[in-house]
């Protein structure tokens, strides 16, 4: 007797949708929705999705991450059903007979919904209709090893050879998104105050706050107490929060005496140090050693701790809030979280991986501490990550506005003041872009990045500048090739990488160029990434 078949994720059922829904999405090669919170965003793309499936045509939908994955599963998977067809999930999360299944279902016709990660872009779905391409701007979409391909570009070519409808939803549109015609929604409420700690009032009354309008209200609050400890004299059942840029402890170990800072032996990074371990750790590769005795350089015995990590912030939230539970959600602990989803009290302190746990259900506050550690990054997209960080967190809980305190420097800058003056989700992508084509970048030219490599600092940097020269002398201007620079972290995992840049105004042009570095044989390792995302 044959198997039978595995057990597959089953679709959330929805209710079925009223005659004549109105569809409000743009009719488009490429368009885009956003704005709102992720249950609005799945409203609107249901008419367009139930049409298209109801048609007998496939619909695509990309996922940056599991998390993001689930929510879109719970609020488009029940579609199918109404449509006569299935729905079903292709992510690495399956195993390998659910995933030879779920293709047998594809290609067999009888699942013409089919919502997964980057794995999914392969799936043999007969007469693609729409390709839908969740939080386009997520860092998560781009492939860490292989071909380092960025998947909505991946997205992109496929749609256009099936000749489907290509969108971009999410919270916020990526500069590179802005041109395309759209839908925006409704921002969700948010109340925001910024601690602003570069203009203080003046001594003994704390930091400037300021607060987002609300209902078109703005306003100052002369005394605010924006923290766990205000919400929980509020009677709040969970103060969730704050959100650290970084884990660990500290960034760095410093002696007091003559400023020296613990390397790690294989990078010329800071090793951070962990309390609970008692460990300095390189993040890059991996070292750890216990903390030294004495400094190397001046004998000097105590440390003093820089950068504050989520555990000090743990620890600093516990001495405040004596007696009430504090939870550590980041890389190195994840603590149980139940207590806080079951309504108790608490405060949870993380980072961005909290955004791929749920919200607690009585969520009353979120922390941004050191806020100006996401806009301190050798990266043209860091303002941009810093503001969608930001939009991210106003709709993390599905109903609910919870305060959101961020401590900053820099309390003026535009990706946080269009939160603070009720603009909406398209104010900032939309200034981003016009700065980028102002500067050619993109999505006004296509970018790639060069790394070469060797275990010899002076190896790589003539390896890089040969190719520079290789470059040049195939026709590529000044503005084409930027560089060759050392990277950021001069020596990483043993070897030291030297940086260029390629900037080209078309994808073919970009093509020419790179077609230069299979003309001969590098005395170095060369590495091409094209769209590269993250530091620089």
């Amino acid at each position: 007797m044959p198997a039978p078949p595995p057990p597959l994720p089953e679709a959330v059922p929805q209710a079925a949708f009223p005659a004549g829904l109105p569809d409000r999405l743009p009719h488009a090669p490429v368009w885009r929705l956003h704005g709102g919170r992720l249950g609005a965003r799945c409203a609107a793309l249901s008419p367009r999705v139930a049409a298209l499936l109801a048609q007998g045509q496939s619909v695509l939908v990309l996922a940056p991450d599991h998390t993001t994955l689930r929510r879109a599963w719970d609020g488009l998977s029940g579609l199918a059903a109404h449509a006569g067809t299935r729905a079903v999930q292709v992510s690495g999360a399956l195993s390998d007979v659910q995933r030879e299944h779920t293709w047998a279902l594809i290609q067999g016709g009888e699942a013409r919904l089919v919502i997964g990660s980057a794995h999914a872009l392969g799936a043999p779905l007969p007469a693609l209709g729409l390709l839908i391409v969740l939080e386009e701007a997520s860092d998560a979409h781009k492939l860490l090893s292989g071909s380092r391909a960025f998947v909505p570009d991946l997205a992109a070519r496929v749609a256009a050879a099936h000749g489907a409808q290509l969108a971009y939803v999410g919270s916020a549109p990526a500069a590179e998104s802005v041109p395309h015609p759209g839908a925006v929604l409704p921002p969700p409420r948010a109340r925001v105050h910024v601690v602003d700690y570069a203009n203080p009032r003046t001594a003994g009354t704390g930091p400037a706050v300021r607060r987002a309008p609300e209902d078109g209200r703005p306003g100052l609050s002369p005394q605010p107490r924006p923290g766990p400890r205000a919400a929980a004299g509020a009677g709040a059942r969970a103060a969730g929060g704050p959100a650290g840029p970084r884990r660990g402890y500290s960034a760095l170990l410093r002696c007091p005496g003559c400023e020296h800072v613990p390397q790690c032996r294989h990078c010329d990074v800071p090793l951070r140090f962990h309390q609970q371990t008692r460990q300095l750790t390189c993040h890059q590769c991996g070292y750890h050693q216990p903390p030294p005795d004495r400094c190397d350089e001046c004998g000097e015995r105590m440390w003093q701790a820089r950068g504050p990590g989520t555990e000090w912030i743990a620890q600093e939230v516990a001495r405040l809030l004596p007696g009430f539970p504090v939870y550590r959600y980041d890389k190195d602990q994840q603590d149980d979280l139940s207590p806080l989803m079951n309504g108790e009290s608490g405060v949870v302190v993380g980072t961005q991986l909290l955004l791929s746990h749920d919200a607690p259900p009585d969520l009353a506050l979120i922390g941004v501490t050191l806020a100006d550690t996401w806009l301190n990054v050798s990266d043209f997209r860091a303002s941009e990550r810093y503001h969608r960080l930001l939009r991210q967190l106003t709709e993390w809980h599905p109903t609910r506005a919870p305060m959101l305190v961020v401590q900053t420097f820099q309390a003026d800058h535009p990706a946080l003041k269009v939160l603070l003056d009720g603009q909406g989700v398209l104010a900032y992508p939309a200034a981003e872009e016009r700065a980028r084509a102002a500067l050619g970048y993109p999505p006004h030219a296509r970018l790639a990045q060069i790394e070469v490599s060797a275990r010899e600092a002076a190896r790589a940097q003539a390896a890089a500048q040969d190719l520079a020269a290789a470059l040049h002398g195939a026709g590529a201007t000044a503005q084409e090739v930027l560089g060759p620079a050392p990277s950021p972290v001069a020596r990483l995992r043993g070897v030291y990488p030297y940086h260029l840049f390629l900037r080209a105004r078309t994808e073919a042009r970009l093509g020419e160029l790179l077609r230069v570095l299979d003309s001969r044989t590098w005395k170095a390792r060369v590495r091409v990434d094209v769209n590269p995302r993250g530091g620089l």
